[in-house]
């Protein structure tokens, strides 16, 4: 396993759907979403915490404020992950690396904060 911290995928905007956009969300409630509960918390993510399998893919992932405060983890019951439901691996990363025990201690917090 692997463990890096990252500010890739950081700048998304607060989402403020149109009527249309409403509309049509209502419309296609029925057709599953990969990630329902992370769409309107993206844009308060400001570093990711990820896990890397053995073979260099994505296991779990931690969305962090400017603050310090887990705002998104998956997987999880809803959300399958915004990294695991990307082709990315750990060689398309740059990124510091991070301890397991930092990690496992983020990943505590998460679980506690957003009871999962």
């Amino acid at each position: 396993m692997q463990f890096i911290r990252t500010t890739k995928a950081t700048d998304w905007k607060r989402p403020i759907p149109s009527i249309v956009e409403r509309i049509e969300r209502a419309l296609l409630s029925f057709i599953p979403r990969a990630n329902p509960g992370y769409e309107s918390k993206l844009h308060l993510v400001h570093e990711w915490l990820i896990e890397f399998d053995g073979r260099g893919l994505p296991n779990r992932e931690i969305g962090i404020t400017k603050n310090g405060t887990p705002v998104i983890a998956g997987p999880n019951k809803e959300n399958y992950g915004f990294w695991l439901d990307t082709n990315m691996s750990i060689a398309d990363f740059c990124d510091a690396p991070i301890t397991r025990d930092e990690f496992e201690i983020a990943w505590k917090e998460a679980v506690e904060k957003l009871k999962f």
